[in-house]
């Protein structure tokens, strides 16, 4: 097994997903309601987008990126746990979907455990850091 300074984030996904299993419906389910979230308050994302490494216009991307996949994939993203890594995780849109494990660790809806594993394997600092009107 890698150590954990040497796992990329599908690595971190697939490990997360067999220690949580029960938890992938909930943490998928929270990622589309998310996405809905941004959608809905696009307008205030644009006004006050302060990120430099990347535009608003490439995390709508990533949002529009993981919907398709969502709908594509549908109960196999926390059904099958090579699916949820793969789909949810690999390259630059997983910025997103990290986004979103960091909120939903914040919410009462997170157990303690999932809560320390994500801030273990990916962190606790979102990358936008917006508060969005329907929050």
């Amino acid at each position: 097994m890698k150590t954990l300074n040497q796992m990329d984030n599908t690595d971190k996904a697939y490990l997360l997903a067999k220690l949580f299993p029960d938890e992938l419906q909930g943490m998928t389910e929270f990622i589309k309601i998310e996405a809905e979230l941004f959608i809905r308050n696009r307008e205030q994302v644009y006004r006050e987008w302060t990120v430099t490494h990347i535009d608003a216009n490439r995390w709508y991307d990533m949002i529009s990126n993981f919907e398709r996949r969502y709908y594509k994939n549908g109960t196999r993203l926390y059904k099958n746990k090579r699916t949820f890594r793969d789909q949810l995780f690999d390259g630059y849109d997983a910025l997103f979907t990290l986004q979103c494990l960091i909120e939903y660790a914040e919410g009462r809806h997170c157990n303690q455990q999932l809560r320390q594993a994500i801030h273990l394997f990916f962190g606790n600092q979102k990358f936008i850091k917006i508060t969005l009107n329907d929050r």
